[in-house]
């Protein structure tokens, strides 16, 4: 075993510990230290280490970082989210409007940052409707999930998938957005059907829908709309997402005519610095045991079929909880390109890592988030999400393999 796997096996190990870990170190810390190892052993040089990270993945969430910074701060995000509450009478049309709004949300920003924005809104909002706050913090979580596969920024391993696979924007959303879509409804009737009990026992408190609006700073607002409108056009017309993303950044931070440091300071540096630190490791480990890489693909074929779908969309599923998504699609996306059809595998690649985030607590950072800002007032415990998550991988993982290989014998993937 190369000294590489065993940087690769211990850095791991800290991100999957966490603050949990012997020195306390968070995830950005021990994916830095990690990168540091590789370079101090020899496994990767300055230069192929500086090479390794990818800073067009970077650009981009940087700049939708300061995008959804500069419209968070013109609290247009929550005034939507609590006009559309007022609008809902009974426990179950919350639920569908949880999954929904934070699905489609999620295709157009982060699925991190919904779930950022959404817990402790639906937590305030649970509690004031005195309804059990379980089911919906599952709905946020898991939609939030399968939302976010419709777009390639939708999710960190998304903008890596773009980045390396030459899939555009508008490309990728045509062929995922009815997938993610039909998906979403799936995750809604699991949701209703497992906690049916629960909530046709419940009642919607009055008091809901007497929360006041809260204040919207009109022209921050308009602003960002309108340069987020810009984006997507961007994007639309194929324009660099990195690029564009920044461009986008930057026009908004001149037109809001507000100290920048607001929003730079709202921009999540250790996230950043936990991706650079994950690119160098990976390719460490990628340079130094290539050989597993290619026994793994090996076993499933290069040849697109029935059995090596199933094959790899099991691997993804695993993978994917073993070493995180991200980590995963970063090794994946080493063989990717030996497939007989390497478009197809990438949707594919998409779909199945980022569905296979809603199996356990820990399978995305989406999950973490909801249970960290839950955990004082409605603790979300690991079983208590296994419980939605496993049926809920089960049947969108299964039903969106079937619905792309429709799309792939159609000639569309």
């Amino acid at each position: 075993m190369h000294l590489a796997t065993v940087i690769f096996a211990l850095t791991y190990l800290l991100i999957s510990l966490g603050e949990n870990s012997p020195r306390k170190l968070d995830r950005p810390t021990a994916a830095m230290l990690g990168a540091v190892l590789t370079v101090m052993s020899g496994s990767l040089t300055r230069g192929e280490a500086a090479a390794a990270i990818d800073l067009s993945t970077l650009a981009l969430l940087f700049g939708m970082m300061v995008l959804l910074a500069v419209m968070t701060r013109s609290g247009l995000p929550t005034w939507l989210a609590v006009r559309a509450l007022h609008r809902c009478d009974t426990p179950q049309g919350l639920l569908a409007l949880v999954v929904f709004s934070s699905g489609v949300s999620s295709a157009l920003v982060l699925n991190d940052t919904v779930c950022l924005l959404g817990t402790p809104l639906l937590l305030h909002v649970t509690a004031r409707a005195r309804l059990p706050a379980t089911p919906y913090l599952l709905a946020l979580a898991t939609a939030a999930n399968i939302g976010s596969v419709m777009t390639l920024t939708g999710n960190p391993q998304n903008m890596i998938i773009g980045n390396a696979s030459g899939w555009g924007w508008a490309g990728f959303a045509a062929r995922m957005v009815p997938i993610g879509l039909a998906c979403l409804v799936i995750d809604w009737l699991l949701l209703r059907l497992l906690f049916r009990r629960l909530l046709s026992s419940a009642e919607i408190s009055r008091e809901t829908h007497a929360e006041p609006y809260p204040p919207v700073h009109r022209g921050l607002a308009l602003k960002s709309v309108l340069v987020f409108a810009g984006l997507l056009v961007a994007f639309l017309a194929g324009a660099p997402m990195d690029f564009a993303a920044v461009t986008a950044a930057i026009a908004l931070l001149v037109l809001a005519n507000r100290p920048p440091r607001e929003a730079l300071e709202a921009v999540d540096w250790s996230l950043l610095l936990f991706f650079a630190g994950l690119f160098v490791v990976v390719e460490g480990f990628v340079k130094a045991d290539r050989h597993l890489l290619e026994r793994a693909m090996s076993a499933i074929g290069t040849q697109v079929g029935t059995a090596s779908v199933a094959q790899f969309s099991a691997a993804s599923v695993v993978g994917s909880n073993l070493f995180s998504n991200v980590p995963f699609v970063l090794i994946a996306g080493h063989w990717v390109g030996q497939m007989s059809e390497p478009r197809f595998v990438w949707l594919l690649l998409a779909l199945t890592s980022t569905f296979a985030g809603n199996l356990t607590l820990f399978g995305s950072v989406a999950n973490v988030i909801v249970a960290q800002y839950a955990r004082d007032e409605s603790p979300l415990g690991f079983w208590d999400f296994l419980r939605a998550g496993v049926p809920v991988t089960l049947a969108t993982t299964s039903v969106g393999v079937m619905l792309l290989c429709a799309l792939r014998l159609l000639g569309l993937a």
